[in-house]
């Protein structure tokens, strides 16, 4: 490992955030898993699973604030890799139930099962609101001059 030029409090990027996203898509992919075993729906027992993932990363954000501050962007970076892979595991699994059912019942069928049922929010709804307040976060970070030494 290369030290030259890090600070004492320096941290190693690698080590925080690597085990962060492959929990965080470990836990996504059980999510979806669990959704595929139920039938492919988005029910009370996947927005508790979903939830529970939520949690974890407040957990894991409160617990490594100090080494987030040490990051350049550590707050944002982290916020980005939780959106990336939620909201594509959840828009990946629709996109696949939607060709599956599309090929078995025509484009109505798809459409019904993703636009008229609970996909709509755990999709479309959840990555625009979800997109929104991570524009406000990069937005602020930039503002706050985020990237200067």
């Amino acid at each position: 490992m290369n030290t030259v030029g890090q600070s004492p409090q320096s941290t190693d990027v690698r080590s925080l955030f690597l085990p962060y996203t492959l929990s965080l898509v470990g836990g996504m992919a059980a999510v979806q898993i669990c959704i595929a075993v139920t039938g492919g729906e988005i029910t009370v027992l996947a927005a508790t699973l979903t939830a529970v993932v939520a949690f974890g990363l407040l957990i894991w954000a409160w617990r490594h604030r100090r080494r987030l501050t040490r990051v350049r962007f550590g707050g944002v970076i982290a916020h980005t890799i939780a959106y990336v892979v939620v909201t594509t595991s959840f828009t990946a699994h629709a996109a696949g139930r939607g060709i599956a059912l599309g090929a078995e019942g025509g484009i109505e069928a798809a459409a019904d099962s993703l636009l008229a049922s609970p996909w709509f929010g755990a999709t479309l709804v959840m990555s625009s609101l979800w997109g929104l307040g991570l524009l406000l976060h990069l937005l602020g970070t930039v503002l706050g001059h985020g990237w200067e030494d």
